[in-house]
């Protein structure tokens, strides 16, 4: 089985949830086949980041193509969104398209003849649509979700805009939804992406979570702290950033002041603006960004307790496993736990209020035997419910599908030419 392996962002360091979960799967499934990745250069320190990917995954061909610019020029901005008023066509359709993919994956696939074209996420696979290739989508998120909540989000005076965006979304939606029925196969990593796409009329879809290995139990960290309290994603994202903000805002002050002076509670990663720095200020909660590798491996080692005060977003969520798989104990509300169905009370503490998730954060503070028991739970529903072989095998088995659906498919395209021309020439023959 050859497999292309396309990604819209080079895999390493591994610090989105996105790169945790594509270099997770590029892992998993490198011995069941061979792979070729086709990804932009890293964005920095490039040789040492080709180097270490060389190191991850010995055995696999790299490729490269040149990514849009992550941001367009403010000029460019306004051009596509009058072209896409006009047309009624998707703005970020028209953003994400990239023409220099398109012509790489085509030389590719014109050497290679790969069984199977896997595009992880929506983005790399908009630029092929049209090509007769056998191409599966994983998609990571359900776009659309995320645009119309973002534009919903928007100040209600803010009136042309956000009834702009608004009619993107939905521009959005059926262009994702039509992008998705198309191709022969679709990965969803969640069961509830799966059953949103499904009510968008998309029915070839399979649930595959991304594979984790759990990590070896580890000694309790000693300090003259009582507990630590962590979260950690890239607080430049909205999701995280809105994160922040409910804990602050809502949970942080349904903690009493002489529990809140025994825990110190950490958000770190990324690069949060001065809002999110003025407000842990006053607080009192540490701000821990931008992280280095070993700051951030460090950071979850003392930690006691991982906080995940996310509400929103699709996908599933990937910073839940990695702390679940480290054995910690986890307090979250119920959109952190999206694609991770586990038990409240046995394998993370689940909360459905803010005032909730205060009360269980105090009842964890200064409970180390209900922590361990938690963490080693949420261990072990990492190491059943995220196995990397198991995972691979299933992931393996839908590329196996796809190429053989798509290579009926073309025996019955050139069976059909065939008896077309068939049938024109003994009209010919007749006629002469």
């Amino acid at each position: 089985m050859k497999v292309l392996f396309i990604a819209p962002a080079f895999p390493v360091p591994a610090h989105s949830g996105g790169a945790i979960a594509t270099l997770g799967t590029l892992q998993s499934i490198h011995s069941l086949c061979e792979v070729h990745l086709l990804v932009p250069p890293p964005e920095a320190d490039r040789s040492a980041n080709e180097a270490l990917l060389q190191r991850l995954l010995p055995h696999i061909s790299v490729h490269f193509y040149s990514s849009r610019e992550v941001q367009p020029t403010r000029l460019k901005m306004y051009a596509t969104a009058a072209k896409s008023a006009f047309t009624r066509r998707s703005y970020w359709a028209s953003i994400w398209r990239n023409p220099e993919l398109r012509v790489t994956v085509e030389r590719l696939a014109a050497q290679h003849h790969y069984d199977v074209v896997h595009c992880e996420w929506l983005q790399p696979a908009i630029s092929l649509k049209g090509l007769k290739l056998p191409v599966l989508i994983r998609t990571l998120d359900v776009h659309f979700v995320g645009m119309r909540d973002w534009a919903e989000s928007l100040p209600r005076g803010d009136k042309l805009r956000k009834s702009f965006w608004g009619s993107q979304a939905q521009h959005f939606r059926r262009f994702e939804a039509a992008t998705l029925a198309a191709v022969p196969a679709v990965v969803t990593v969640s069961a509830e992406d799966e059953a949103v796409l499904r009510g968008e009329g998309v029915s070839h879809i399979v649930t595959i979570p991304p594979p984790r290995e759990v990590e070896p139990e580890a000694t309790s960290f000693e300090s003259d702290e009582s507990c630590r309290a962590l979260f950690m994603g890239r607080l430049d994202m909205a999701v995280n950033r809105e994160a922040f903000f409910l804990f602050a805002d809502k949970v942080w002050p349904h903690v009493s002041a002489e529990w809140r002076t025994r825990v110190k509670t950490a958000f770190a990663g990324g690069f949060p603006d001065e809002q999110v720095r003025r407000r842990a200020y006053e607080c009192g909660i540490e701000i821990y960004a931008p992280l280095s590798d070993t700051q951030a491996m460090r950071l979850f080692a003392e930690a006691d307790i991982f906080l995940s005060p996310v509400a929103s977003g699709t996908g599933i969520k990937i910073k839940t496993v990695e702390a679940m798989a480290h054995g910690k104990p986890i307090i979250g509300f119920a959109g952190a736990f999206r694609g991770v169905p586990a038990e409240h009370g046995i394998h993370a503490l689940i909360a459905n209020s803010p005032e909730e998730f205060a009360r269980l954060f105090e009842g964890l503070i200064f409970d180390p035997a209900r922590r361990c028991a938690i963490g080693s739970a949420a261990r072990e529903f990492v190491r059943l419910n995220f196995d990397p072989g198991t995972l691979a095998a299933r992931l393996v088995s839908v590329y196996s599908r796809t190429a053989e659906s798509y290579a009926q498919g073309s025996l019955r395209q050139s069976l059909s030419k065939w008896r077309a021309a068939t049938k024109v020439v003994k009209n010919d023959t007749k006629t002469w």
